[in-house]
Parts: C-alpha cells; structure tokens; sequence
C-alpha cells in the first residue's frame, strides 16, 4: 500500500544535490533502483554499460538497476549533480495505460538512450522541481512524504515527457576501436574466463597495454567492469526468477574468484560455494 512507503519515503526516494571538487574517482557501481542523474556543473563523460556520453550543463541520465554506469571527470573543473534514487516498485502503483514513467527507464535496450538533452526551458522547469524536493528535505515538517512523492511524480511526468519529444536519441561518442570489441566479448562471455591473459590470448592485445587503455578512458579497472557487470547479470537472472544457488552455481567459478581472488586453477569448494551465495546476495542488494 502507498500508506507502507509514506511512512519511510526516505528509504525509497534518495535524492542528493552535492558539489565536489576534483580530481577524485568514481567507480562503476549499481543501485537498488532507478536513477536520474543532473549534471550542473563540471566536465563529465557518463559511462552506462558500453556507452560513453560527454555531458553538459542540464544534461540528464537515467538508468535502471541493471546498468553499471560512472560518471569519468575529464577536468579539475568543479563538479556539481543532483541525484534522484527510487525504488520502481514505488511509481509501479502510480502506472496506469496513459501514465508510464518508468517506461523511459527500462523500454530500450541497455546502455541505450540513457542521455536526455534539454532545452533551456526544460532544465529550467526540472531545476524548479528539484529545489522544491531539496527544500522539503532539508526542512522536514509533518506531511512531507506527500509532498517529496508528489515532486517525484512531477520530476519523472517530466522525464518521460522530454524522453518522448527528444527526436534525435544520443548515441554517445566511441570509445577507441582497440576496445569496442573487447567489451562486446565481455558482455556475451561472463560466464567464462575473461581473465587477462585469456583477453591478451584471444585478442593479441598485451594484458598492460590493455589495463592502461581501459583505464585512460574509462577511470577504473577493467576488473572492475566485469565484476559489476557480472553482478548486473546475476540481478537479472534473480529478477527473472533464479534462486540465488542456481546463479551462484551457474557462475561458480567467476564468481568465487570475483569475491575472493580464487586461482583459475583452484576447484570450486562447497564452503566457496556458499560464501558466494552470502556475497552476490549482499552484492544483488546494492
């Protein structure tokens, strides 16, 4: 019931308005639900699965829980964002034939049209809607679930208004032809080896050069990638209705190693096994 989610609005609508200064990291990461993401100030490129999206100011980002994403800060230049996390369990109640905001967030294919390019009228009315979300925050009063859901309401009728108008869907800019089909590999073989050497083997690439490549463009580790992008897989087959044994079985061997640095040459315990099944439930849960 709607009554259960006003009660602890703030576990399922986190919104954050927060400045930083560089240079720091961000690394590939998941949530527990949908994610709009407002770039204010700073010079980003948005990484969303394989796509990378050089952003500007009023550029907006959405994701659903199963696409890793980081935004890779390509300057010092001060960096400024406002974050929306919900949980789509929450609008589900709100959907009706002529009303689909989540819809924007999982009718396309991964990694695909997560940019929104606003006009300045656009932005200027999202802006509104997120300094009055801010101010019901930081200035809390009785009544005010009601009033943080109906600004989310508000804010998403947006989004999927200018998700809809916006004609020219932005593709993101290449990453450099040496990588494009290593990550096409990754994504289709995660249940197998995707070790370096067996990446430098089946691709003729040094296992260096390829760690100092991925790392240029994207900022982090291409272990890190593949982790999460294992972990993205494993939400999915849990979504679609796998118990945890069956995925944790599935993947046993990347997954032991993933979590707990296993040898490729090591067997896969019964004890690893569980330790797995303890660790992707934590990890499903992020």
């Amino acid at each position: 019931m709607i009554s259960d989610y006003l009660t602890q609005i703030d576990d399922h609508i986190n919104f954050l308005h927060a400045t930083r200064k560089p240079p720091f990291n961000v690394h590939f990461h998941l949530h527990k639900g949908c994610e709009i993401f407002f770039l204010i100030r700073g010079d980003v490129n948005y990484f969303v699965e394989k796509t990378v999206y050089p952003l500007q100011y009023g550029d907006l980002i959405i994701t659903n829980e199963h696409e890793i994403h980081k935004p890779a800060l390509t300057t010092d230049a001060m960096y400024e964002r406002v974050t929306i996390e919900f949980n789509p369990a929450l609008l589900a109640h709100f959907q009706t034939e002529f009303f689909q905001p989540l819809q924007c967030f999982y009718d396309r294919p991964l990694g695909e049209n997560n940019k929104i390019t606003l006009t300045e009228l656009e932005h200027t009315t999202l802006v509104d809607l997120f300094q009055k979300y801010n101010h019901a925050k930081k200035h809390p009063f009785e009544g005010d679930a009601l009033m943080k859901l109906g600004y989310l309401l508000a804010i998403l009728s947006h989004v999927h208004r200018f998700y809809e108008t916006n004609k020219e869907k932005a593709l993101g800019i290449d990453l450099p032809l040496r990588l494009t089909p290593i990550l096409a590999y990754l994504n289709q073989h995660l249940a197998e080896d995707l070790s370096l050497e067996q990446l430098e083997k089946q691709f003729y690439i040094s296992r260096y050069h390829l760690s100092r490549l991925f790392k240029k463009h994207t900022g982090s580790t291409i272990h890190e990638y593949i982790v999460f992008k294992r972990i993205a897989l494993a939400k999915r087959l849990l979504k679609d209705g796998a118990t945890v044994t069956e995925v944790v079985w599935a993947q046993a061997l990347t997954i032991t190693r993933d979590f707990f640095g296993c040898s490729r040459k090591k067997s896969v315990s019964c004890r690893n096994i569980m330790r797995s099944k303890q660790a992707l439930g934590e990890a499903c849960r992020c």
